[in-house]
């Protein structure tokens, strides 16, 4: 009997069929590029060891055994290529393939570009239709940069692409003073909905997730991307770019556990954590607990 997560995931070429199937992104240029702190490409392992160190099967505040859940792991794409264009390339093709694979796939991230590719791949396994998707986050990621793949670019690029809906894209927890004007005009030109920090505290993360979460999956597959420097720096130091204010780890996670639960997401992830500046793996536990929560969210749908 399984009483611990690290016993439910088990190596990708011995699970082909699984519910979810994990992937590391270990990767940071886009971060640099955009002034950050390197050491993001080193998430993949630190959210690996929290995960398998601490988690159990079971989940109290929900009631929800994990046990009957199958989660496979692909490991760390290899992402060393001189060329950050070369390994953009091979996040959505491998992402494309996984996701033809496994009905879900969880991102261990690295730097927020990777969002860029990774939504390609689901654009590409999904039969090519624009997407709805999520982003909690402090900072819109929505730059103008012809180009550069930077972690400031992912969401603008997708939106310009058109392969992300914007009538279906919600940003969730922006922060006050880190975004441009020209950033919320151009998301509001693309009919995309933004839900500052202010407002998620006064109206409570699940109101604002699951009105979010409706928008996303009503036309097709969707992805969740959390970037956990949406979270206050008192909770969640370790990560490129941290800011004082922000979401509680209980707001963090009733995220991931919604995100979980709605069954047009296809794509969640986890990104720029950097344990470079970590205490005490304090925010790398953070982002386990988040992927704990989501893979409780999927397990609480499989006897539904």
């Amino acid at each position: 009997m399984a009483d611990f997560l690290r016993e439910l995931i088990r190596p990708a070429a011995e699970l082909p069929v699984a519910d979810v199937c994990l992937v590391g992104l270990p990767l940071d240029f886009g971060t640099v590029l955009e002034g950050g702190r390197s050491g993001a490409m080193h998430a993949p392992n630190a959210i690996r060891a929290e995960l398998r160190r601490y988690h159990k099967t079971y989940n109290l505040e929900h009631s929800v055994d994990l046990r009957p859940l199958r989660i496979a792991d692909a490991g760390n794409l290899p992402l060393r290529a001189s060329c950050h264009a070369d390994n953009h390339a091979t996040i959505a093709t491998e992402l494309a393939r996984l996701l033809a694979q496994y009905p879900r796939v969880v991102v261990l991230g690295g730097s927020h570009d990777g969002t860029y590719s990774t939504v390609r791949g689901l654009h590409a396994a999904t039969g090519g239709q624009p997407l709805g998707g999520i982003n909690l986050d402090a900072h819109a990621d929505v730059k103008d940069r012809p180009g550069i793949l930077s972690s400031g670019t992912p969401f603008g690029k997708l939106l310009r692409e058109g392969q992300l809906a914007g009538s279906r894209f919600t940003e969730i927890g922006l922060h006050s003073n880190l975004n441009l004007q020209a950033d919320i005009d151009f998301l509001h030109q693309h009919q995309a909905y933004v839900v500052p920090l202010a407002q998620v505290q006064q109206e409570g993360m699940p109101a604002c997730m699951q009105r979010a979460l409706t928008r996303a999956t009503a036309a097709g597959p969707a992805f969740v991307s959390f970037d956990i420097d949406c979270c206050a720096q008192a909770y969640a130091p370790a990560v490129s770019a941290p800011s004082a204010d922000g979401l509680t780890p209980r707001q963090a996670t009733e995220a991931a556990w919604l995100a979980g639960r709605a069954a047009g997401v296809r794509l969640f992830e986890v990104v720029e954590l950097n344990p470079l500046f970590d205490r005490d793996q304090q925010t790398a536990r953070l982002a386990a607990t988040l992927v704990a929560a989501y893979l409780t969210g999927v397990a609480a749908t499989l006897g539904a």
